[in-house]
């Protein structure tokens, strides 16, 4: 069983993935050798991938991983069971060489399938370009994937630790100082809760209706406002739309009411916003910037745009709603997202940007009943596991306000009347939920929130931070 795609002989080697597998099949401690740097989708031959997969999860659990256990777990495996199923296996086992070389073939292993990647996306962009497709799109997908290669290396990279400490001291001393490091929310519980940091990555979840586009808007804003230069990447409504809901955070004029006629009183509200706006370092992406490679082109288009200058800390905030839009490479849905959430932390790197990437969460959660079943986790995000474990933190935007108002009121007296002080008490507000926080601590932040205008705020009595 092979890849669809043909690569000549020197771009694979089964002979090498064979010895790793046989090898680890023999002392399973040999795992622990290479599983910091080799992956199941690094394999050639997608059965030594899946075989790779059971023995990664079954040694893991510390679970014996043998030829008749893993034969057990994949006795369904079409693959396997073409290659001849256990007899296969211990066949691995018995042309393995000596342990002590096991590195060695993985690191062969992941240095073909390097050479692939490289081979494909140069083919691509050789594709794209001779398609007419954008040089700068092009040459962004290859600076992306020079920078993804310099981070797979086996290369040694290193940096004195005086240079790391300098470095990190001169930070301290900008924000002893009181000059701003981090991208400012506009929410300074939020900002207690969570570093928006040059060169790092959140991801800000939530279900329909939670108010994810409303408060990435509040955020852009409040960063705009604070002289931080600020990219929008919009996949789900028009620019336009984009652009009237920004001018609502500002005029205090409903969002709804920009399809209406508007009072002369309102008109002079949106056109006062308008031209705040002008001033503010804010520009949207166009709709045809679909995929990472694109985003990266773009925004080094506005990083050079975007200088620093005085009080102006240039662009600093990548915005995209929302992840689960952008395109990416591979052969499956699940990959193609994966690659993307990897991607945008390459980007956040490379354009030394914070990047808030919105993303939906599990559908089924919107369909609970009890408003405090349905706050959502990291395990509820849609679509790969990835968009866990890629950014340097994990936000999620929750309105129990949205599920009380949506309810069938209780009949029993005392039923409705708990269930009316809930609604009382949720009214205009939203919980911030911090899932995961590389520079801080998990925990919910309780803010105030009016959808009309797009805006998220402080209250005036912030309730302590409520721990999982």
């Amino acid at each position: 069983m092979r890849h669809e795609q043909n690569f000549t002989a020197d771009l694979f080697s089964t002979e090498a993935e064979q010895q790793v597998l046989g090898a680890i099949l023999a002392n399973n401690d040999r795992y622990h050798d290479v599983s910091s740097f080799l992956r199941s989708d690094q394999f050639w031959d997608p059965v030594h991938g899946d075989i790779w997969k059971n023995l990664a999860v079954r040694i893991e659990r510390d679970h014996v991983a043998c030829p008749i256990t893993v034969a057990t777990d994949l006795a369904a495996h079409d693959g396997l069971t073409a290659l001849g199923g256990k007899k296969y296996l211990q066949k691995l086992l018995g042309a393995s060489v000596a342990g002590s070389q096991v590195s060695g073939y993985a690191r062969m292993v992941q240095d073909l399938y390097q050479r692939r990647v490289i081979c494909t996306r140069l083919e691509a962009a050789t594709s794209a370009v001779k398609g007419g497709h954008s040089v700068d799109e092009a040459a962004a997908d290859l600076e992306l994937m020079l920078h993804e290669r310099e981070e797979a290396s086996a290369e040694p990279r290193t940096m004195s630790f005086l240079k790391a400490q300098t470095r990190a001291l001169e930070q301290m001393h900008q924000i002893k100082a009181g000059h701003q490091v981090s991208v400012p929310t506009g929410i300074k519980a939020l900002d207690d809760a969570v570093s928006l940091a040059p060169k790092r990555y959140t991801i800000l979840g939530g279900g329909t209706s939670m108010g994810k586009t409303a408060l990435s808007l509040s955020i852009a804003t409040a960063a705009a406002r604070a002289g931080f230069g600020v990219g929008f990447v919009t996949l789900e409504m028009p620019e336009e739309d984009l652009a009237n809901r920004i001018n609502s955070t500002i005029s205090q004029v409903p969002y709804k009411a920009y399809d209406r006629p508007m009072s002369e009183n309102s008109w002079s509200k949106v056109v006062g916003a308008a031209k705040e706006l002008q001033s503010l370092p804010m520009e949207i992406f166009s709709d045809r910037v679909r995929d990472v490679s694109a985003v990266l082109s773009e925004g080094k288009k506005l990083k050079r745009k975007m200088q620093p200058n005085g009080n102006f800390k240039g662009f600093k905030l990548l915005v995209l709603d929302y992840i689960q839009l952008m395109r990416g490479r591979g052969e499956s849905a699940h990959v193609r997202l994966a690659q993307v959430a990897n991607d945008l932390k390459q980007v956040a790197k490379v354009l030394d940007v914070h990047v808030l990437a919105l993303a939906q969460i599990d559908r089924a959660i919107g369909r609970v009943s009890d408003y405090n079943e349905a706050r959502p986790r990291l395990a509820d995000l849609r679509g790969s596991g990835d968009l866990e474990n890629a950014p340097d933190n994990v936000m999620f935007v929750f309105r129990p306000e949205y599920y009380l108002t949506r309810q069938t009121p209780p009949k029993k007296d005392d039923d409705r009347a708990d269930w009316e002080a809930d609604i009382e008490r949720w009214k205009g507000k939203a919980e911030i939920i911090v899932g995961k926080a590389r520079m801080g601590e998990i925990g919910t932040v309780t803010v105030g929130c009016d959808m009309g205008y797009n805006r998220f705020f402080d209250l005036e009595d912030q309730p302590e931070e409520m721990p999982f």
